[in-house]
């Protein structure tokens, strides 16, 4: 296993007692307001398009594709830059664009000027802050954090994560629900400006120098390199799994259950992804406390057993409350899921290849999510919420179990 993450580490493995001194909180603050907006973001332009702008059916799993299409078109670049260039200042970039971003998106809507046109055309611009930022961001962990204390530092950025996955819907849904759509992209605007501001006195380690290559060449080295280890192969193919069949269902789905199975208002709706948050937070803080969880490849493939055939389930809930406990419990299998698999990748990973293979990561996890979500609106308006939900639970669950059976040296993997 490649011990390339200790290169870069601001402190030596002798001082690994403590995160504090490294940056890392400043770090976490930058990502639970980002995280926060891209929780609440996909809320919104969902709502906006299928209820605001009483848009057809195919319109919410579209605009999640646009807005999730530039992660996957860019995120190969952005890991190349973040293995070159000043990952602080790529960042600061990418936190002034969004602000600036959310503003117009909410000054038009307050003009009356919005329509589903031009929410398409504005889906994809947001959604390259997030391409460029996201693979930056968590190439910059394994910099500032020695790699003992690796596993502890990813669970506590989940756990940001997670907060925000919670506060952001609902913050979306009550702004929507008391003053409009147009607030809720206003507020995430300053959410914008408030991660710009705390990147201003972090300080992240520069990488050392390497001999120069094309963008081509660094982007194919990067993958070749993943494709090549057994264990992040798996590790990858799984994440593809997760990102288009389980994550691009939700983010059309939940919504889609709450207006059309169970009558429910956007704030009612945003509850849900809220305990879904809620459940992962569970997880991931149990995660926190354990010193050393054995055999977390097995772990990992088994947490995605639980969590597909709990999908395939959800299309059987009778009510609201039903249909909340399965988001909560899906969650929680998602805690395990979201944890174990960036462990298992930034441990394995060199440093010197951590942005290209974070990228990756942010290419396959969020890049194909919108195209999944594309596919369960399709789906969903063929042939119903419900069934859609059986159909995807149950390709996920097919396919986690055959990379159970051949997945050895994933299986093996501590």
């Amino acid at each position: 296993m490649s011990t390339g993450v200790t290169q870069e580490s601001a402190l030596g493995g002798t001082q690994a007692a403590t995160l504090r001194g490294t940056g890392f909180a400043l770090l976490w603050v930058n990502a639970f307001t980002f995280l926060l907006i891209a929780s609440a973001d996909r809320f919104t332009f969902e709502w906006l398009v299928s209820t605001t702008l009483s848009g057809p059916e195919w319109s919410s799993g579209v605009v999640l594709l646009l807005l999730g299409l530039p992660v996957f078109v860019a995120a190969l670049p952005a890991g190349v830059l973040a293995d070159r260039f000043d990952r602080g200042r790529i960042l600061m970039v990418t936190q002034i664009c969004g602000a600036a971003i959310s503003a117009v998106i909410a000054i038009i809507i307050w003009l009356g000027l919005m329509t589903v046109p031009i929410a398409l055309i504005l889906a994809p611009i947001f959604g390259s802050v997030v391409a460029f930022a996201q693979p930056v961001r968590s190439s910059v962990v394994p910099s500032l954090v020695p790699r003992v204390l690796l596993m502890k530092a990813i669970v506590i950025m989940t756990i940001g994560a997670n907060v925000g996955m919670i506060i952001g819907p609902v913050l979306a849904g009550v702004l929507i629900d008391s003053t409009g759509i147009a607030a809720a992209f206003a507020v995430q605007s300053l959410f914008f400006a408030a991660g710009a501001l705390v990147l201003i006195p972090l300080r992240i380690p520069p990488l050392a120098a390497r001999a120069a290559a094309s963008m081509r060449a660094d982007m194919a080295e990067g993958i070749s390199y993943v494709w090549r280890d057994r264990q992040l192969r798996a590790l990858f193919v799984l994440l593809a799994v997760g990102g288009g069949v389980m994550t691009g269902g939700s983010f059309v789905l939940i919504p889609r259950m709450a207006r059309n199975e169970f009558e429910r208002s956007a704030g009612q709706a945003s509850v849900l992804f809220a305990l879904l948050g809620a459940g992962l937070l569970t997880t991931s803080w149990l995660l926190m406390w354990k010193r050393r969880l054995p055999r977390r490849g097995l772990v990992f493939m088994l947490s995605m057993v639980v969590g597909t055939a709990n999908m395939m389930l959800q299309g059987f809930a009778p009510t609201y409350f039903a249909f909340a406990v399965m988001l909560f419990l899906w969650g929680g299998s998602g805690g395990l899921y979201i944890n174990l698999n960036v462990a298992l990748i930034q441990e394995h990973a060199p440093a010197d290849k951590m942005g290209r293979v974070m990228s990756l990561h942010s290419m396959i996890s969020m890049g194909l999510a919108p195209m999944g979500a594309l596919v369960a609106g399709l789906l969903a308006a063929s042939i119903g919420d419900r069934a859609t939900l059986h159909l995807l639970g149950a390709v996920g669950l097919v396919s986690v179990l055959i990379a159970l059976v051949v997945a050895r040296a994933l299986r093996a993997m501590d």
